[in-house]
């Protein structure tokens, strides 16, 4: 059913400080690069440049932050520009991130809510700024806790499991727990995994991201202790194999660079190290289905040096769509509790200095830095680029991108 807005506009005059609402119709939606889900208006007769982003829900929250960005930067020209967002409810996390708006736009929320009257209701600008603390998600298991409901026999046999996978570190393997599984991964590659059954566990390889269906038959195999208390050969023998099979592919520079990234960064070695320290493994799962930032949050990497957490961010693709995303994420992190409590592994208390470190490459890295038009506190948000031969030769350096002038921007730069 179609939402006559100019109707509920003019409903409301009391709302908005602009009046005399004009639509921007389909063309100018297309030709301005604007998501068409959305409507958007401008005011008329006010010295004040004023524009309406509006929709009747909100799927993706990213995706409407930087549509009423790219709307206001549009309707702005270097002129001080207010952006009303107007959608049914917002999370707090949204509120909190339209607050970090700033150049010269300013954002303000308002609710709609079509079966009430009034049904247009402004959101207190100070709500976008309260801080109160909330827990989501629930701390992930180590060996011990994740062992705790097998039976004494299973505990022991995943102990020999534990032995096993910990002595592959020098292959670069690593270990996630999960509710019902513990994963083991080259990088961004799950290659085997413990899945609870009952009070025993299965053991096994998993390879999902192998394309060769010969490989993947031929690698398609359980683990178990066996009377010796040693896992059985083929399993071993098979998991090396893998690894094997992976390194080959980075060898051969056939790894995506996502996934080349991500092998690094969980080592955390060189420039990484003399930057941020250690890797920090991150501590939450997500309690169930709905908490989706929490498993956005974990494809995040966290190192830990001088009793400081840092948080990086990689963005190899959609960097105005990602940006966004990221700046909805980093309010989560601070309105929850989940780095409140951040310890490394001596138990000494880590604090976060509230930045998101923007991991990228030099050809996506202007694109980025239109944000720090758009944002209060360009600071929170430093970018890094890679050297353009990481590929062939590693993180040997990194290079830090300070926020650019704003009277650089040009007036047209849509």
């Amino acid at each position: 059913m179609s939402i006559t807005w100019h109707t509920i506009w003019e409903a409301h005059p009391e709302v908005f400080i602009a009046q005399n609402w004009v639509e921007c119709p389909e063309d100018k939606k297309k030709a301005n690069r604007l998501p068409t889900q959305y409507a958007y208006f401008m005011g008329g007769e006010t010295t004040l440049r004023v524009g309406l982003i509006a929709s009747s829900s909100i799927l993706r929250e990213e995706e409407f932050l930087l549509a009423g960005v790219l709307w206001g930067n549009r309707l702005s020209n270097g002129a001080k520009t207010i952006i009303y967002y107007v959608a049914p409810d917002f999370s707090m996390a949204f509120l909190k991130s339209i607050s970090k708006i700033g150049g010269s736009i300013s954002a303000r929320a308002v609710y709609w809510r079509e079966k009430l009257t009034p049904s247009l209701y402004l959101v207190p600008e100070e709500r976008h700024n309260i801080q109160p603390r909330y827990s989501i998600g629930e701390e992930r298991p180590d060996w011990i806790r994740w062992g705790q409901g097998l039976n004494p026999v299973t505990r022991q046999q995943l102990m020999i499991v534990n032995k096993f996978f910990s002595e592959l570190s020098k292959r670069r393997i690593h270990v996630e727990f999960r509710q019902q599984h513990i994963a083991f991964l080259w990088g961004n590659f799950e290659i085997a995994e413990v899945r609870r059954n009952g009070k025993k566990f299965e053991l096994g390889t998993k390879l999902k991201w192998l394309k060769d269906q010969d490989l993947l038959a031929k690698w398609q195999k359980q683990g178990w202790v066996d009377a010796s208390g040693s896992l059985n050969q083929e399993f071993c023998m098979t998991v090396h194999s893998v690894i094997d099979y992976l390194e080959a592919l980075e060898n051969q520079g056939n790894l995506r660079s996502q996934d080349l990234l991500a092998l690094w960064l969980h080592q955390g070695e060189g420039v990484l190290k003399s930057l941020w320290g250690s890797p920090w493994p991150w501590p939450w799962q997500p309690k169930d289905r709905s908490e989706n930032s929490l498993l956005e949050l974990e494809q995040w990497y966290y190192f830990q040096g001088n009793g400081q957490l840092s948080v990086i961010c990689p963005i190899f693709e959609k960097p105005l769509m990602k940006a966004a995303r990221s700046i909805i994420l980093s309010s989560v992190l601070e309105r929850s509790l989940l780095l409140a409590y951040a310890k490394d592994e001596s138990g000494n208390s880590l604090v976060w200095d509230g930045r998101i470190h923007w991991l990228t490459t030099l050809g996506l890295e202007d694109e980025l830095r239109r944000w720090y038009c758009w944002i209060n506190n360009m600071d929170n948000f430093p970018i890094w680029t890679l050297p353009e031969n990481w590929k062939e030769k590693g993180i040997y350096e990194l290079n830090s991108r300070a926020p650019f002038n704003q009277s650089l921007m040009p007036r047209d730069y849509l």
